[in-house]
C-alpha cells in the first residue's frame, strides 16, 4: 500500500511560514500533536477498520477542533491570517509533521 499525501504544497508551506505558523506549532507542539493523534486514532478506529488512515480523512476530523481552538484563533488574529485556508493549511502542516514521525507501513 502506498503512503497518502495531503496537498501541502511548497506555496502553502511558505505562506504558513510567512505568517509564523511554524513558530506557533513549535511553541505549542504538544497541543498540536495531541490534537492530530486524537484525530488519527478516531479515524483509524471508526472509519478505516484499524488500518492507517489517509491524511485527508484525518484532516476532516481535525478541522472542527482547529476551528474552535483559542490558541490558533489568537495567532490568526495577531498575524492577519483569519482566512479559512490558513487554518486548513495549518491542519495539513500538523498532519504532515505527524505522519513523518510514524513508522513506515509494511
Amino acid at each position: 500500500m502506498t503512503e497518502s499525501y495531503l496537498s501541502l504544497t511548497e506555496s502553502k508551506l511558505k505562506d504558513l511560514i510567512e505568517k509564523k505558523f511554524d513558530t506557533l506549532y513549535t511553541k505549542h507542539k504538544a497541543e498540536w500533536t495531541e490534537a492530530t493523534d486524537n484525530a488519527f486514532v478516531f479515524v483509524r478506529d471508526n472509519i478505516t477498520d484499524g488500518r492507517r488512515p489517509r491524511q485527508d480523512d484525518v484532516l476532516k476530523v481535525l478541522l472542527p477542533t482547529l476551528e474552535s481552538n483559542e490558541t490558533l484563533r489568537k495567532h490568526q488574529e495577531q498575524h492577519h491570517a483569519r482566512f479559512k485556508h490558513h487554518r486548513e493549511a495549518f491542519g495539513e502542516y500538523m498532519i504532515d509533521l505527524y505522519y513523518q514521525k510514524l513508522e513506515p507501513e509494511r
